[in-house]
């Protein structure tokens, strides 16, 4: 009996360490995306897709994220929700230096705010105010806005949600309300639409409003995951939810969820490394999605 509790113990603390371990290896997962309704002027780009990064560097002053973005060499960088933690004022020195030095690379930044930075909205006023003002003056801040490319081609929307959506069903129609006004600004009837959403949960209303491809994260890849059942708790505290990384089908839309850069609270991942996702874009005649 002694034996079998002391194995018990060491298996269990062997599985702590290895987790703390693994949010120290950084990955990159690639999707390409082929489809006859890619656009030229997007066919043959990538889009590197970074969520959650809740104030976590990978190497001093993130050294090893910016390097992997570089040999990357993306077309775009979209960092989709959770830059900080949402818990004040202290966070925005980390998140001023990562915008300038984001900036630096000379490549267009789409930011879209995902739940702790609207938990800062709401316990921080001042200090969203800041994060807000410093962001739009530096790289492409959508929240609840449109960014249309421009050779005409593609639109990228950013659709920031209420703090209660992230734990409930959009019962109002909210989301296809909301992206209807943004494309309506825009003139996208005939374009290529990107949405941004940190939520992957509404995916359905998603999809129906319109969109080509969905850029998600916020679910952290379930934390712990196993194979063939999925990641063992989610935000909303779903167990072994499947749909918590990797690419989806909805309808005519694809949506890619990023398992995400960094953590909170709890340093633990375990078989569900930190990545930075790459979407590539080809125009085929098939439709079909590879991995």
């Amino acid at each position: 009996m002694n034996i079998f509790l002391t194995s018990c113990f060491a298996g269990g603390v062997l599985t702590l360490l290895y987790g703390m371990l693994e949010t120290k290896l950084l990955s990159v997962k690639e999707y390409k995306i082929n489809s006859e309704r890619v656009p030229e002027s997007l066919s043959g780009k990538k889009i590197a897709l970074i969520s959650d990064i809740h104030g976590i560097s990978h190497g001093k002053d993130n050294s090893r994220l910016f390097e992997r973005l570089k040999e990357i060499e993306p077309d775009y960088i979209v960092i989709c929700g959770d830059l900080v933690n949402g818990r004040g004022a202290k966070e925005l020195k980390f998140a001023f230096r990562f915008i300038r030095k984001i900036k630096k690379l000379r490549i267009p930044v789409l930011y879209t705010f995902g739940n702790h930075e609207e938990k800062l909205r709401k316990h921080h006023r001042k200090a969203c105010r800041r994060l807000l003002r410093f962001a739009r003056k530096r790289i492409i801040l959508l929240n609840n806005r449109a960014y249309k490319t421009a050779d005409g081609e593609t639109v990228f929307v950013g659709l920031n949600l209420p703090l209660w959506m992230y734990h409930g069903h959009d019962t109002k129609g909210i989301i296809k309300k909301r992206t209807d006004k943004i494309l309506s600004k825009v003139n996208a009837e005939n374009c290529y639409k990107i949405l941004i959403a940190h939520d992957p949960e509404h995916l359905k209303e998603y999809s129906e409003s319109g969109y080509d491809v969905c850029l998600s994260g916020h679910l952290h890849g379930g934390i712990i995951y196993v194979p063939f059942l999925g990641g063992t708790v989610t935000p909303r505290f779903q167990i072994f939810h499947k749909r918590v990384r990797g690419i989806h089908e909805c309808g005519n839309m694809k949506m890619v969820i990023s398992r995400g850069v960094g953590w909170h609270d709890v340093p633990i991942r375990i078989f569900n490394r930190p990545e930075i996702v790459v979407v590539k874009f080809e125009k085929e005649g098939s439709g079909s999605v590879q991995k």
